[in-house]
């Protein structure tokens, strides 16, 4: 039985032929997450080109908070963005809108209509969320992910005294980078030509 078993002398050298080499995620991780906000920022249109240059500079002074924050807008104003410049946007998401929350043919006295993108500054984000899906702008994976990062943003942007890690904040920033401002989990893709006519 003994024959069976390796002895630690040909484990020794089994792994010095076999060496992989040993990556520090605790410095990897949080340096590709920086890697990938700078890309994002100097690709990014002026829209939100200086939400994304603060949340570098956020996170490389360690302010946590601040970059789930600036993260956060840059992401909203992305979806902004897309809704302005998709062929019908505002109107879609004004329809998706009265369908959940007017009530029919006589909305009541508090509704507010879309009549522009500027118009969501006045509603909840859940809702803007809520009426995104409905609206096909983003489907019911993406609102989840969503709505989950409005809880950290929210944590993060009122006195609660919580504090984000750095590794908190890298999946933050890394998943709303790839998934949404990088387009991957967003359905409508920006129509230049809509921008003009809208």
């Amino acid at each position: 039985m003994s024959s069976q078993v390796p002895s630690l002398a040909s484990l020794a050298e089994f792994q010095r032929l076999h060496a992989l080499p040993v990556k520090d995620s605790r410095v990897e991780a949080p340096a590709q997450a920086l890697h990938s906000l700078r890309e994002a920022a100097a690709s990014a249109p002026p829209d939100y080109r200086d939400y994304l240059d603060e949340a570098v500079r956020c996170y490389e002074g360690g302010m946590y908070r601040a970059a789930v924050l600036m993260v956060w807008s840059a992401c909203i104003q992305h979806l902004f963005s897309v809704i302005d410049g998709h062929q019908g946007g505002i109107k879609a998401m004004e329809a998706a809108h009265r369908a959940r929350f007017g009530k029919g043919d006589a909305p009541p006295a508090s509704y507010k209509k879309i009549g522009k993108t500027d118009d969501l500054l006045y509603f909840k984000e859940a809702n803007v969320l809520l009426i995104a899906e409905d609206a096909g702008l983003i489907n019911r994976n993406a609102r989840d992910l969503l709505d989950e990062k409005l809880k950290l943003r929210n944590r993060c942007g009122h006195p609660t005294r919580y504090k984000p890690g750095r590794e908190e904040t890298v999946i933050f920033i890394e998943s709303l980078l790839v998934n949404i401002i990088g387009g991957t989990m967003v359905n409508w893709q920006e129509d230049s030509t809509a921008r003009q006519s809208a």
